[in-house]
């Protein structure tokens, strides 16, 4: 071909990775296009990353229409020379054919290898973003020597002035840091190993000076071969459908999972009289302030935490992380599943500035705009299904967190006071914590302290 014509692909953001919904374009057919420059907006598991230009040339055709969902390494577009022809053009793209797994994932360098050499594994600095060369490692968040799990909390890591978490994915023991604090680094260098118990200094030793994952990647490319060699067995009809797990459901599949198999849950339930609080909602909103009955539970709850720290901390390994800053992961309910967004430094916005940021955040989850910023940083959760008609359930408590507070819906109940038997507007809460961090009586008294603050709620508004 005497012009020179390149792919616009489905790019490859994180591990679990598989496919995208190409939600908008940038450019337009036609538009001279730069490196770094930013070509359209791309959805994976309800957060939208912008997909920015590796390379120069002019858009010359989209094969991708908005609102798509295509694998790792589809076609979206051609760009290419101004003077390229339309035959030029569907040429190319009648030769692209398919992407392969390899080629889709080529230069993807993930944050932990798969499993390499008798059970050791690798922690490399990974590749956020397509123009991402490099990365600083701000900071390791656990110690040589803790046990680890996927999905917790390793490292920080900076790109571009935005410091990211860097997560686990694989179980084991940190056993080596390779790389120091402020190190500056490209995308695939060696940051730490991770092994298996029983694995020996020498043998880690051994993998490292033998090259690291090479081996693995060798050992990996022979198994399907091997499973190819296997004579294939016939298939029965199928009695039932099987509905692939993917997208959001297979995130919070493996989120929940996760939490229930390492956490060790345990569950404490109050009943609280919500009537002052429930007028003092009323009253604000009939005044023109938009605040309601969870916004006022989050207040109480981060005034609460100033005298039972706990509850916002988290458990690591043999450490417990005290937060300082009330970071209250939100529930929020979608068609296709429960995002959590973060309502950040809870303890210093007013309830007024609690209720808006809640509104903002619920907006941007409908609109599948939710981005790192805001799904990043949960200290404590809380989960409220009483606009649904619930009147008490439990929850999961997230990874990195050790408490989720499960809000029922008011309702008018008979109590008795004195002797005497009154209609109040009844809420019961239920707390789901780590036992790890804190016990039941522990998680009481917060209870107590919280309701204390909704029964008596005037003090909220200051």
């Amino acid at each position: 071909m005497s012009v020179n014509l390149q792919e616009l692909t489905m790019p490859k953001w994180g591990l679990t990775m598989e496919e995208g919904t190409l939600v908008k374009w940038m450019v337009e057919v036609g538009d001279t296009i730069e490196p770094g420059m930013e070509l359209a907006e791309v959805e994976t598991d309800k957060i939208v990353n912008v997909m920015e230009a590796t390379q120069s040339g002019v858009l010359l055709k989209k094969t991708a229409e908005e609102d798509e969902v295509l694998p790792v390494g589809a076609l979206l577009g051609v760009v290419g020379d101004a003077s390229a022809s339309e035959a030029d053009v569907d040429a190319f793209i009648a030769n692209f054919g398919s992407v392969t797994a390899a080629e889709a994932g080529e230069g993807e360098a993930p944050a932990a290898a798969a499993a390499a050499v008798s059970g050791i594994y690798e922690i490399t600095m990974p590749k956020w973003g397509l123009t991402m060369e490099e990365g600083t490692l701000v900071k390791w968040m656990v110690e040589p020597g803790t046990k680890v799990e996927p999905g917790m909390e390793i490292a920080e890591v900076e790109t571009d002035k935005i410091v990211n978490v860097l997560e686990n994915t694989q179980a084991g023991v940190l056993r080596r840091l390779v790389a120091e604090e402020g190190d500056v680094l490209p995308v695939g260098a060696l940051l730490g190993i991770i092994a298996e118990e029983g694995v020996s200094d020498a043998d880690i030793d051994a993998f490292i000076a033998g090259g690291g994952s090479a081996a693995a990647e060798e050992s990996a490319a022979a198994e399907p071969a091997e499973q190819a060699a296997a004579p294939a067995a016939a298939a029965a009809p199928p009695s039932e459908e099987l509905v692939p797990v993917a997208g959001m459901r297979a995130a919070i599949a493996k989120t929940v999972s996760t939490s229930w198999t390492n956490i060790p849950h345990y569950m404490v339930t109050v009943a609280i009289d919500m009537g002052k609080a429930d007028a003092l909602a009323r009253s604000l909103k009939e005044s023109g302030t938009k605040v309601s009955i969870n916004d006022l539970i989050i207040k109480a709850a981060a005034t609460a935490i100033q005298k039972f720290p706990l509850i916002n901390a988290s458990f690591a390994d043999k450490n417990i992380t005290m937060h300082r800053d009330v970071n209250m992961a939100v529930a929020i309910g979608l068609d296709e599943g429960v995002v959590m967004p973060v309502i950040r430094n809870c303890q210093s916005l007013s309830l007024q500035e609690i209720g808006a940021r809640s509104r903002e955040l619920v907006a941007l989850a409908k609109d599948g705009k939710l981005g790192k910023e805001e799904m990043s940083g949960g200290t404590v959760a809380i989960s409220n299904m009483g606009m649904l008609g619930v009147e008490s359930f439990i929850a999961i408590v997230p990874p990195t967190q050790s408490a989720i507070l499960a809000i029922g819906m008011v309702k008018d109940e008979a109590v008795v006071r004195e002797g005497k038997i009154e209609i109040a507007k009844m809420m019961r809460i239920t707390i789901s914590a780590d036992h790890r961090v804190h016990d039941g009586a522990y998680a009481a008294k917060f209870l107590d302290e919280l309701r204390g603050l909704l029964e008596s709620p005037d003090g909220m508004t200051a």
